[in-house]
């Protein structure tokens, strides 16, 4: 099926839904690696539905540096970054 690596996170392609994903120590942005199929989209904040993806990443492909949302002052005090992504399709093969 598939991995999405966000970060130092790891995800199923088979992933349904909006996947909210946070990054903190200080990370003012994402990388991701998308290691199957589909298409995945990065959008701001905590919820798919804050306007047009910042990023969209095909299938084998990746990108560095997304910059989404910085939190201040988080739970334990650290400055980090907050963003949501979902697998949107299969590519035919």
């Amino acid at each position: 099926m598939g991995r999405i690596y966000f970060n130092e996170r790891t995800y199923s392609a088979a992933a349904d839904g909006c996947i909210t994903a946070a990054s903190g120590l200080g990370s003012s942005s994402f990388s991701i690696f998308n290691d199957s199929r589909k298409t995945v989209e990065v959008f701001r904040g905590f919820t798919c539905d804050n306007g047009a993806p910042v990023a969209t990443v095909g299938p084998h492909g990746a990108t560095n540096g997304v910059v989404t949302r910085t939190v201040h002052g988080g739970l334990f005090g650290d400055d980090g970054a907050v963003g949501s992504f979902r697998v949107i399709h299969d590519h035919e093969w």
